[in-house]
């Protein structure tokens, strides 16, 4: 799986590389860190693919004094995010997990990377000292719906690499396991745009269900994911 990554196929598949996304998910993270009144100086996103987050969390936090690191195993993501360098935003192409270097960062960003990891836990491991605090973004793929629909499953394996598939519980347990500490937690909304009526009815039912249990309706009609800012282990 690996080699998607680098031969052209990841980028295929997913032309933009999810950047669509990346306004929302900066929000998310500013939000959270904001929150829980996170100092920090140094942003480092481990998988930052083609580095659009770092991108619109610079704009929000509007603070030139910040300096943000983009690492990826991608050459194909890195080459699209080197064109998106500035003074104080770099992007290089690295895995920081397996890196010797004694680098230090106040916050690293760690989204939507672990269910594309053969070895996550080796992975979570080297991460633990490279700094104070990490937001994780997880999506909650393994949900009651997914059971009877498997091919879903096989589907985001294809397209777009989750080889792993995680429930809330059990990925908080696994972040416990390796010293990190859930200092706060959220869940982040599924894409309710559908192009079928049957769709968007089914759409309109989770929202529904979701502003009553967010967590009932992850765990039941799927599509969400959690986001999680950890203490890291010291």
């Amino acid at each position: 799986m690996d080699e998607i990554y680098n031969n052209k196929v990841y980028l295929s598949n997913n032309p933009d590389w999810h950047a669509e996304d990346a306004p929302q998910k900066a929000a998310n993270v500013y939000s959270l860190l904001k929150q829980n009144n996170i100092p920090f100086k140094s942003v480092c996103e481990v998988g930052c693919g083609v580095g659009e987050i770092l991108v619109q969390l610079d704009k929000l936090v509007n603070d030139k004094n910040i300096n943000y690191f983009g690492f990826d195993i991608s050459q194909d993501a890195i080459g699209i995010a080197s064109k998106k360098q500035s003074n104080n935003i770099q992007f290089e192409l690295k895995d920081i997990s397996k890196s010797n270097n004694t680098d230090q960062y106040d916050v690293l960003l760690v989204i939507d990377i672990l269910e594309h990891l053969k070895d996550y836990f080796s992975f979570l491991q080297g991460l633990s000292k490279k700094a104070k605090y990490t937001v994780f973004h997880i999506p909650l793929d393994m949900f009651v719906w997914s059971l009877f629909k498997e091919k879903m499953l096989i589907e985001s394996k294809s397209r777009v690499g989750h080889i792993h598939n995680f429930s809330e519980d059990f990925i908080l347990s696994v972040l416990n396991d390796y010293g990190y500490t859930v200092i706060n937690k959220k869940y982040t909304n599924p894409d309710y745009t559908s192009a079928s009526f049957k769709q968007s009815v089914i759409n309109s039912f989770k929202k529904f269900l979701a502003a009553i249990s967010p967590r009932f309706c992850s765990k039941t009609l799927g599509g969400f994911s959690l986001m999680v800012l950890c203490k890291n282990p010291e």
